[in-house]
């Protein structure tokens, strides 16, 4: 009855919504904060690595804004994401997110470079992103910045299908104290804390802690997952100005977590009896820290340096896996004016990684202490053909790496600025998805099970092994774009991007030769890991903001997508062929609608869909539509009291299978929580 009653609620205060009385209370309305004729001029740095209006930005960019993050009522970043068109977002178990940009989805997408504050959250080695331990308070988040296609010309390796850019406020933009809690029924407790103050004329420091302590999910038969999972972390934040021209960040951040997990193992034949398979559970400790140093000189309006530093150190004691990451990572910038028609961006970089690993009878790597050198460098230049209407911009990264050697990575790209209020840009890019050596030395024990092989005698146990490969090559994309952005009027703008993607030397398992050991016998089917498979991908995303009204503001995103792969040389990896063109939708939308009530009320609807997943693993995930409500009220200036409901159309729906990795994948339930924010 309670959850039917939260399911009912929306509703109920919609139909409040439209009757005349809340309409003319909409003078108090905050959601023309933005006016609407700044809609197409947004500022975003990730596309050209300096600040620009998003209508000069030739690339497929979107923008979550702080507003659009406390307004849909999400509770950590990776489900923020759900907002951007042509982003992929699904939750495999209750602490676990598959998350990639056109195409490629799995828990590790290797396809996605992720960001924050210029600090890299992808993880080489296991070519991904743990979105579990990446938090920060959310209210401190000033925007994040969504690149769909290629950024490799600018950010280096494995900014394949996109770039996620997430950036948080200065300190000086925070100074205050911000507490916020709450919990219900599947967020049981969460509590943030925020000061930010004044330590002399010019520098700003902020501090924060956060801790969120969340429920497992379900499994398909209604009962309890083992997924449940909490989180702590605390940090700083600190900008300073010692002169006009000089700014100095330094930041960092500790968090230390638990999550449960399930994984289904398999024995290896020589040493245990069938059934092979067993379930087990862990709890998987979580912990590590970073440190970020920033300098800034600004020469003139045109010409600005930049130099950063940062350390990066992580723990997952993973039951297949434990490892333990350090990264080291040096990055210098330069932009400035070659004449009156030129502006040049140009960097150089260093990044070291260590990686120490644990083997286990599941995952065996030749080399359990890796490090790895990274150098790169990168040119972008930004030609003017017609003074504030053609450009041309041309660019490269150069990288080597001790592992996937030396590439280059070109793109070129041409704005057109139709009038103030539209503009056109295509581009070609060429972008790689490094190898690592863990593609080259795993020896990963995937499965073993009891098969006929030899007629008229009992089944035979077979071991299935993934093996590496020293010869493995870093997997390749050529992409096609083309996008229009314009305001039809001043109060809805239109955002669409077209693409067609090229992939080759794509990894999938080539068989290699069945052998018999052991006494009893037992078979070995090893699979290598290959880039026999090339394919393409075409795709169409769209971006919709309007405002008929002072009070109710609309946002929609539309993706369409398909993926067709084919299978070089002697590979018969129809499972990973198939993944590949199954597992992101091919249809994708999100409509949010936001009313500003008045009497300081707002209300805010979220309904989103998805197609079905055609192939994970052979299986399929049907397609579903939910949607998330949120009701805010303010009694006094600076406390907000919100109740949130999510995913309220259906008790409980699946999202995602893990690949490689047998973790049990459970079911995103309904839920609803409330919140209490105070600023002072």
């Amino acid at each position: 009855m309670k959850l039917f009653s939260i399911y009912l609620l929306p509703y109920v205060l919609a139909l409040f919504l439209l009757s005349p009385s809340f309409a003319s209370a909409a003078p108090d309305s905050d959601l023309t904060d933005l006016p609407l004729e700044s809609l197409m001029e947004l500022m975003v740095t990730s596309v050209s690595k300096k600040s620009q209006p998003i209508t000069n930005a030739a690339a497929a960019v979107f923008v979550i804004s702080q507003e659009d993050i406390r307004r849909s009522g999400v509770t950590t970043i990776a489900d923020a994401l759900r907002m951007a068109p042509g982003v992929q977002v699904a939750k495999i178990d209750s602490n676990k997110w598959a998350i990639t940009s056109r195409g490629f989805n799995g828990r590790f997408a290797n396809k996605l470079l992720v960001l924050m504050d210029g600090r890299s959250l992808y993880t080489p080695y296991f070519m991904g992103v743990y979105w579990e331990i990446q938090d920060t308070v959310l209210d401190d988040i000033d925007r994040i910045e969504v690149i769909r296609g290629p950024g490799a010309a600018l950010w280096g390796a494995n900014a394949v299908n996109g770039v996620i850019n997430i950036i948080t406020k200065s300190a000086e933009n925070t100074k205050g104290t911000l507490l916020t809690a709450g919990g219900g029924s599947y967020e049981k407790a969460f509590a943030s804390a925020r000061v930010g103050t004044t330590l002399g004329e010019k520098v700003n420091i902020r501090l924060y802690a956060k801790h969120n302590q969340r429920d497992s999910f379900e499994l398909e038969s209604g009962t309890s997952s083992n997924d449940k999972w909490h989180t702590t972390r605390g940090g700083f934040r600190l900008d300073a100005q010692p002169n006009v021209r000089d700014t100095i960040t330094l930041q960092g951040d500790y968090y230390d977590g638990r999550l449960d997990e399930t994984y289904k193992l398999y024995d290896h034949p020589a040493s245990s009896n069938p059934p092979y398979e067993r379930d087990v559970n862990h709890k998987t400790a979580v912990n590590g820290g970073n440190i970020l140093s920033r300098w800034q000189r600004t020469l003139s309006d045109t010409n600005s340096l930049s130099l950063q530093l940062y350390f990066d150190h992580s723990e997952n004691n993973m039951l297949v896996s434990p490892q333990t990451f350090n990264t080291v990572d040096l990055d210098f910038q330069q932009r400035f004016s070659l004449g009156t028609q030129q502006e040049i961006v140009w960097g150089l970089g260093y990044r070291y990684n260590k990686y120490e690993l644990i083997n286990t009878p599941t995952l065996v790597f030749d080399t359990t202490n890796v490090t790895n050198d990274i150098y790169s460098a990168f040119l972008h230049d930004e030609i003017s053909l017609i003074p504030s209407k053609l450009s041309l911009i041309i660019g490269s990264r150069f990288e080597q790496n001790d592992y996937s050697g030396f590439s280059v990575q070109p793109n070129g790209r041409l704005l057109w600025i139709v009038t103030p209020r539209d503009s056109l840009w295509g581009s070609v890019s060429r972008a790689v998805r490094s190898s690592t050596k863990s593609e080259q030395d795993v020896n990963y024990n995937y499965r073993t099970l009891l098969v006929p092989i030899f007629p008229n005698q009992p089944p035979t146990p077979l071991k299935l092994e993934i093996n590496g490969n020293q010869n493995f090559k870093s997997e390749e994309l050529l992409a096609y774009e083309i996008g229009y952005r314009t305001e039809v009027m001043s109060r809805l703008s239109i955002d669409v991007a077209l693409y067609y993607n090229v992939y080759k030397n794509l990894r999938v398992i080539t068989p290699g030769t069945l052998t018999f050991e052991g006494n009893p016998l037992y078979a070995v089917q090893p699979y290598i890991l290959s880039n026999d498979m090339h394919g393409r991908a075409i795709g169409v995303e769209l971006a919709a903001d309007w405002t008929p009204l002072d009070w109710w503001r609309l946002q929609a995103a539309y993706s369409y997508q398909k993926l067709k792969m084919q299978l070089d040389g002697a590979s018969e990896d129809e499972i990973n062929k198939g993944n590949a063109e199954g597992d992101t939708p091919r249809h994708q939308l999100s409509v949010r609608s936001g009313f500003d009530m008045g009497r300081q009320v707002t209300l805010d609807f979220w309904l989103r869909g998805t197609d079905r997943l055609a192939s994970i693993d052979e299986n399929t995930i049907a397609g579903y539509v939910t949607m998330d409500a949120r009701l805010a009220w303010k009694p006094v200036k600076n406390l907000e009291l919100s109740i949130v409901g999510q995913n309220l159309f259906h008790n409980r729906h699946p999202e995602f299978i893990p690949e490689y990795i047998n973790t049990q994948p459970s079911e995103v339930v309904r839920s609803a929580y409330g919140k209490v924010t105070w600023k002072y």
